[in-house]
């Protein structure tokens, strides 16, 4: 076997945020989430396969362009979890090259647009289902979940939920699915705005932030907030209940860093432009009564979610209050709905 191929995929930002792992598996949610797929910030990543030419495996992994030895017992751990379902990887040797265009380990879900490309090379590598097809990206989801969690989602387009749950069928906590019934047109063409606060990597890894939620006094009470949320949400979006789903949102990032602030060690990823900047929105929202938001991945950068319709007003508003509290002035912009691309 010896193939090359690439494949550009999405990150993705949760709106029903994943905070914890249910014991007994790998990469199991502790609840539901659902996210849109960010169109225009990706990964690009390449997998290069031949036969192996050692007794193992041998893996090489560049980032960038850059050799990246410290990722490769994570990228090795991956393979060895996908391996039983993927059993050509235990006689290939691999050489994969990976770019992001947004800054890595930042909170902008870096490892689910990486882990997403790249799991998608490999079930194509494998050859065994049309490439594109259902099973073809249910199992490519299967298999980044294994990577990254929330890597599940950003194989498809469409708002995808990862997590077994009785609010929409066909749920699974092994792979995502794609959320199918028709959006809304008030809430089908939103764009997302990636406010860089703190462009560098995080305190706490999201690792480690999943690992607290197992002793967490409140762990109980937000799996079920979460789950509540996440009905209300899938109904929002057929809906149209903008100020609702915008309810909604906010308060689901403010919940996720809630659980950071009051976990045991607590901790927190915002910093004080991102307060800032929160409060900015609300503010012009307030002035203008224009269908905008934030929400907060696991960092300190806010996602400045808005109505496309609307982008000439929003991006004046960020030019003139928002860019004072971004570092180096800078922001990502993104379309929402993007699809992963083979290249």
């Amino acid at each position: 076997m010896n193939k090359s191929i690439t494949y550009s995929c999405p990150s993705n930002i949760a709106l029903v945020k994943y905070w914890g792992k249910k014991e007994g598996g790998v990469q199991l949610p502790a609840n539901a989430s659902i996210s849109w797929s960010l169109s225009d910030l990706r990964a690009t990543t390449t997998v290069q396969v031949s036969p192996k030419k050692a007794a193992s495996p041998q893996l090489a992994f560049l980032l960038d362009g850059i050799p990246k030895p410290s990722f490769e017992p994570k990228i090795n751990n991956f393979l060895k979890r996908i391996e039983p379902v993927l059993p050509f990887l235990g006689e290939v040797d691999l050489h994969i090259s990976s770019m992001n265009n947004f800054p890595h380990g930042a909170g902008i879900a870096s490892s689910a647009a990486g882990f997403g490309a790249m799991a998608m090379a490999l079930v194509e590598a494998e050859g065994q289902l049309e490439i594109g097809s259902a099973a073809f990206l249910q199992k490519a989801s299967f298999c980044a979940r294994l990577g990254s969690g929330s890597a599940s989602r950003s194989v498809y387009g469409e708002p995808a939920i990862w997590g077994l749950t009785q609010s929409y069928n066909g749920s699974s906590d092994e792979y995502a699915v794609p959320f199918t019934a028709d959006i809304h047109s008030d809430l089908s063409n939103w764009m997302d705005a990636v406010m860089i606060v703190d462009a560098g990597e995080k305190s706490v890894s999201s690792t480690e932030g999943h690992a607290l939620l197992s002793e967490h006094a409140y762990a109980e009470s937000r799996f079920d907030q979460a789950q509540k949320n996440l009905n209300e949400i899938l109904s929002v979006l057929q809906t149209g209940e903008v100020e609702r789903f915008i309810a909604l949102v906010e308060s689901e990032a403010l919940q996720l860093h809630a659980m950071m602030m009051s976990s045991i060690p607590y901790y927190m990823l915002m910093r004080p432009h991102t307060i800032s900047i929160i409060q900015e929105i609300w503010n012009y929202r307030r002035e203008t009564s224009l269908p905008i938001c934030f929400t907060l991945d696991a960092g300190a950068n806010v996602h400045v979610l808005f109505d496309a319709r609307y982008q000439e007003d929003i991006q004046n508003f960020i030019n003139t209050r928002l860019l004072s509290y971004c570092q180096n002035g800078l922001y990502l912009c993104s379309a929402t709905g993007g699809k992963p691309e083979k290249l």
